[in-house]
């Protein structure tokens, strides 16, 4: 009966796990056709962007541009003057940006160390000399506290020491 009840409770729990795992499944392909359809539409209004950037340029190169008299041949105009465009001009500035950077996180670790200063600025040998002085010093004040303890009120004064000695 024990194995019965037992085998019973592992097909449930095969059961269970098998129902979450498809389930987790099917939201991580879900994630991913998210994903994959926010990259294409990302790629789209890029190309778009790339495309009227490019009929902007094409525009202001048809419009500086002056046939000469008589021959097929085409000049720039002078760039002096009011009718140019200067090196403020919102127009050129629109096509000189570059698209924003993607944000990222920069994690940055620091080695833990017990004195202030640098590890450039500090003298590493005489820092572990007076931590191991330190240490060593809260083992001897824990030890003695430890033997204090059972001591009576006039055996830790130290005059009543004294006078017994």
């Amino acid at each position: 009966l024990e194995e019965a009840e037992r085998k019973r409770i592992e097909d449930l729990k095969e059961k269970e796990r098998q129902k979450v795992t498809e389930e987790l499944e099917l939201w991580k392909k879900q994630q991913d056709a998210a994903e994959k359809q926010k990259r294409v539409q990302k790629e789209g209004e890029l190309h778009q962007e790339v495309e009227q950037l490019k009929e902007k340029k094409q525009e202001k190169i048809n419009k500086t541009r002056i046939p000469n008299e008589g021959t097929s041949e085409t000049r720039i105009k002078a760039t002096k003057g009011r009718g140019s465009y200067s090196m403020f001009s919102e127009n050129l500035k629109e096509e000189q940006l570059p698209a924003p950077r993607s944000t990222a996180t920069i994690k940055i670790n620091f080695t833990s160390r017990v004195f202030p200063t640098a590890l450039r600025e500090s003298r590493v040998a005489e820092e572990e000399e007076w931590l191991r002085k330190q240490a060593e010093a809260r083992r001897t004040i824990s030890d003695d506290l430890a033997e204090l303890e059972d001591l009576k009120e006039e055996e830790k004064n130290p005059d009543w020491l004294k006078d017994k000695g």
